[in-house]
């Protein structure tokens, strides 16, 4: 990796638009999805067992995406992941199943577990040694902005358009995010990888 001097570098600032809009991207989303599996049918528990799906997967997934960020390139890991992630919201649209919706939910659980671990570990490595903490804390910034933003913002969607195109107006963000770190070009050196071991993933 080529050494930065100082906190606000370009990739630095990509990586902070980056996460901005994943963060807001998701939250987004949060307000847009009991609207939508009220429009198809799912009411009462079956929208918090969709809505919950998610979190279950990011919890249970979590320990494998720490071995795919530490073992392989986790920028591409990152990539990867993150377009993985933006499928997801067009997915919504294209399979309007109680159970699909289940499934998509895990998907995005698992696929979130490494883009949220992912980001923050990133912009620590286009830091300058010296200034990690202090470009750290206004990195943080991206997820208090987010999950400020996303939900008024996913609100607001709802409310001027129907839900297809507030998905596809979600999904956009997110490919913007993915655009933006696709600019970043972080080298990295070959890793050497170990065995995955639960125990030492935990």
């Amino acid at each position: 990796m080529e050494t930065i001097q100082k906190i606000w570098n370009k990739k630095f600032v990509l990586l902070f638009i980056t996460n901005l809009l994943v963060l807001a991207a998701f939250y987004a989303s949060i307000p847009i999805i009991p609207v939508y599996c009220q429009e198809i049918g799912i009411t009462g528990s079956g929208i918090g067992i969709v809505l919950t799906a998610m979190s279950v997967a990011t919890i249970l997934f979590r320990p494998i995406a720490g071995y795919l960020l530490d073992n392989f390139n986790r920028y591409r890991v990152y990539l990867l992941f993150l377009a993985l992630f933006c499928l997801a919201f067009p997915s919504f649209i294209e399979f309007p199943i109680f159970g699909a919706l289940i499934v998509i939910r895990l998907y995005m659980g698992a696929v979130y577990s490494v883009c949220g671990s992912a980001t923050m570990t990133l912009a620590s490595d286009v830091l300058p040694p010296t200034k990690i903490t202090e470009g750290i804390s206004r990195f943080a910034f991206t997820i208090s902005i987010g999950m400020a933003v996303g939900p008024y913002a996913g609100v607001q969607v709802q409310n001027h358009l129907d839900s297809k195109a507030s998905f596809l107006t979600v999904f956009a963000i997110s490919v913007i995010a993915l655009i933006c770190v696709s600019c970043c070009r972080i080298k990295y050196p070959k890793v050497k990888r170990k065995k995955f071991s639960i125990k030492d993933s935990i």
